[in-house]
């Protein structure tokens, strides 16, 4: 016997699918403008890095504390050249933001306040399986090749960027990248970046 669907039901949750996924791209969308914007040169690879921090921050990073603040302190003392810009919001999944080392060096931000910062955004609120952001990512891939964002071998760099997500892999920005654009950032949760910035 065949159950009648609720007619007025369906289109509902219809609709709310559709606004869901509306506002999935239009996530995808600003971050990728914003990234694009601030950082042109960006290859396939450095829009991966961007997306995968802006869910799961910087809990693949931090081994311990004390490891973690030396880390800290030796870029701090090999680093002379820095970005202008003191941070950058990257949130997706979660709420993150890449804080440029320099605000460090220019008083704006203590070390032990700013190392306090970093070992305390660890936790993620929204957690994802390692299948769960392959989808995602497959999800954003397909936004930036339809935003025809200037990638040179974008198709190839998908390839090879596929096997080593598929590896699993840590992935590090492109040499590209690092050598227009100087990296120096750690990543810190909304919360305490409010926190640090007030």
């Amino acid at each position: 016997m065949k159950v009648k669907q609720n007619s007025n039901l369906a289109p509902s949750r219809n609709r709310n699918f559709e606004l869901l996924n509306m506002k999935k791209v239009d996530r995808i969308t600003k971050l990728t403008i914003s990234e694009f914007k601030l950082h042109p040169k960006s290859q396939l690879i450095d829009y991966y890095k961007l997306f995968f921090q802006g869910t799961f921050g910087p809990e693949h990073i931090i081994s311990s504390k004390s490891s973690t603040r030396e880390f800290l302190r030796n870029e701090l003392e090999g680093s002379s050249i820095f970005e202008e810009k003191d941070y950058q919001n990257i949130s997706y999944i979660n709420e993150f933001y890449r804080v440029n080392l320099n605000v460090i060096n220019i008083g704006m931000i203590s070390f032990n306040d700013f190392l306090d910062a970093f070992l305390k955004s660890v936790e993620v609120k929204n957690e994802l399986s390692h299948n769960e952001w392959l989808e995602q990512w497959e999800n954003i891939e397909k936004q930036i090749f339809m935003m025809k964002i200037p990638i040179e071998n974008i198709e190839q760099q998908s390839i090879e960027l596929w096997k080593i997500i598929k590896s699993k892999q840590l992935v590090s920005h492109s040499n590209i990248y690092r050598t227009a654009y100087s990296p120096h950032y750690r990543l810190i949760n909304a919360k305490q970046f409010r926190r640090i910035k007030s």
